[in-house]
């Protein structure tokens, strides 16, 4: 089951999530594997290809990741970034600062969060993406 937490919060605080490059979102249909391999060796190897070229943090250090997302911006008009990682994943979290600084030099907006799968902290949540939300509304 997805953790549709964040985006609930997001949207009824009055924001559209337009993308998402974490774990699920984008990461099923970029990157297609190349279906026009006919031996099993070719095979392995598109599929192969098609995972090396998914921008994860997991594969850090990755500058590709952070230009994927300076990508997305412009490519899905995005208004203002929310960063989220999960409490277990060390590495997004590792990825933070870089991932918070490349945005700001571009001059897009960004909120850094870290949550888990807990409805725990969804009002904590909400005070903080309704005030980023009010901030892009300006």
């Amino acid at each position: 089951m997805p953790n549709w937490k964040l985006h609930n919060i997001i949207e009824t605080s009055g924001a559209v999530v337009v993308c998402e490059e974490m774990c699920t979102g984008t990461r099923y249909f970029e990157n297609l594997v190349d279906e026009t391999k006919t031996t099993l060796d070719e095979q392995f190897m598109a599929l192969s290809e098609r995972y090396m070229k998914t921008n994860c943090a997991c594969f850090t250090p990755n500058t590709g990741r952070i230009d994927d997302i300076l990508r997305m911006v412009k490519e899905y008009q995005v208004d203002g970034v929310i960063d989220c990682s999960l409490k277990f994943c060390c590495l997004y979290d590792t990825e933070k600062y870089s991932v918070s600084r490349a945005l700001k030099e571009a001059g897009v907006p960004v909120l850094s969060l870290e949550t888990d799968y807990a409805d725990t902290d969804a009002e904590q949540l909400r005070t903080r993406i309704g005030a980023f939300v009010e901030l892009l509304n300006g």
